[in-house]
């Protein structure tokens, strides 16, 4: 009798399975150092992408293999194909074990009564000052629940009727939302970069980033206010007539500032205290916060257990889901240590000259590539396997702001982003009418504020 063929449900539950044990060979082999950890840890990686590789659209699918044909191409002049492959393999599991951290903070985000309160208060906002509550609000909650806090917030831009005033408040939401990836550890963004420049650690992402995301923040309000001035008043535009005010109350406030201030604390605290990577400490951290947070929403009414089990189940749900970002990460990282391995450091010194030209073309390189549909994982991972500091001839802080201050809004003016495919979801727009006709204008304006901004860091010495 020949066997029975896996059904849809059983390839959906073995690669849920396979990603729960990618993530935890991640984090033992980070805390124990054990190569037969690691090794375990890109099998189940293989394993995962082969059984979700057809359900990855086929653009991405497509950029992913021919990334990874050159990484394996160019690195096989100076290293072994398959060294080159299992460096790669080692690296994107880092980047796994962060979405597998972030998953546990979605479920209970979403059913927050004071995030919910945030959200009614913020579009409650007279007109003049919505835009910047909407990005606020996006910034914030960003910062710290990183996409869950952008689909809470997104609730508000899919319900708006008018178009205008739906592309303003949407626009709010997506710049807000990516300045934060300029110095939140909770962004990939951050790690990233933090990998990619080992000196660097997660104070500085935060000292040097926050000033440049308050820059680009109101860039944006100022970008809103020019550009989209606000229509006399009658107009569908002008928001008439306004929904009752909903003051944020003090328990929310509370409930919200400990909730989010409990686990920036947790976090940094286990970072410094153990030395883990930030995606590490992340994913020993949130499972368990997720499970408190989701147990203290259902009171005591719901047995912890139970509650506990509820969220364990939707996060094993939603795994699979997880594929295209694995797909994507695990190419990026392949091409990156490739391209390093087989390109002279010499030859790519001569790109550079160390001065405000080479930051600029950092900053706009970055974007630009996004323009053209690449993450910005790649250009950012080949820069630090191939063009670390003392190449390029900049120090570290100023190369990681340049870094930092271009993520985001490349993944603005990229059609193939998360954060444009997410709102492209809510608004019902193209995500290329979203980030080609939408977000290019503005991201031109804050790409060139942010090429000076680090620009005139470096010329006063300030890192």
């Amino acid at each position: 009798m020949p066997p029975i063929p896996p059904t849809p449900s059983s390839i959906h539950a073995l690669s849920a399975f396979l990603y729960v044990m990618l993530a935890l060979s991640g984090v033992g082999a980070a805390v124990f150092h054990w190569p037969v950890l690691t090794w375990a840890g890109v099998g189940c990686t293989v394993a995962f992408l082969a059984l979700q590789f057809r359900n990855v659209p086929r653009f991405q699918a497509i950029m992913a293999l021919v990334m990874i044909a050159i990484g394996l191409s160019v690195g096989s002049q100076s290293e072994k194909v398959a060294d080159v492959l299992v460096d790669g393999l080692i690296k994107a599991q880092l980047f796994l074990v962060l979405f597998f951290a972030v998953a546990w903070l979605q479920i209970p985000a979403a059913d927050s009564p004071a995030l919910r309160a945030v959200r009614r208060t913020v579009v409650s906002q007279p007109p003049g000052w919505r835009f910047l509550y909407l990005a606020g609000a996006g910034h914030i909650l960003g910062s710290v629940l990183n996409i869950a806090g952008l689909v809470l917030l997104s609730t508000m831009v899919e319900r708006q009727t008018d178009a205008g005033l739906q592309r303003r408040m949407a626009s709010a939401l997506m710049q807000g939302f990516v300045a934060a990836s300029i110095w939140s550890p909770f962004y990939v963004s951050v790690i990233v970069v933090l990998i990619a420049l080992p000196e660097l650690d997660w104070s500085d992402a935060i000292f040097h980033g926050l000033p440049i995301a308050a820059v680009t923040v109101a860039c944006a309000w100022i970008f809103d206010r020019v550009v989209h001035r606000r229509p006399p008043p009658g107009s569908s535009l002008s928001g008439n007539p306004q929904p009752p005010g909903y003051p944020l109350g003090m328990r929310h406030r509370i409930n919200l500032a400990g909730v989010l201030g409990a686990l920036v604390v947790v976090v940094v605290g286990t970072v410094e205290l153990s030395g883990l990577s930030l995606p590490v400490v992340l994913a020993l951290v949130a499972p368990p916060f997720g499970v408190v947070w989701m147990a203290l929403l259902a009171g005591p009414a719901v047995a912890a257990g139970r509650s506990a089990a509820h969220l364990a189940g939707v996060v094993f749900d939603r795994l699979p889901g997880l594929r295209n970002e694995a797909l994507a990460f695990t190419a990026a990282s392949v091409f990156g240590i490739g391209v390093a391995a087989g390109m002279p450091a010499d030859a790519l010194g001569m790109l550079s000259n160390g001065g405000a030209l080479t930051i600029a073309g950092l900053v706009f390189g970055v974007v630009g590539l996004g323009l053209c549909g690449l993450h910005p994982l790649i250009p950012v991972n080949f820069i630090g396997e191939a063009l670390p500091p003392d190449v390029i001839g900049l120090p570290a802080e100023i190369i990681g702001m340049a870094l930092l201050g271009a993520w985001g809004l490349s993944t603005l003016v990229s059609p193939v982003s998360g954060t444009t495919l997410m709102m492209s979801k809510f608004v019902g727009i193209s995500s290329h009418t979203i980030a080609w006709r939408w977000n290019t204008p503005y991201a031109l304006v804050a790409t060139t504020v942010v090429s000076l901004s680090v620009i005139a860091a470096w010329r006063m010495h300030l890192y």
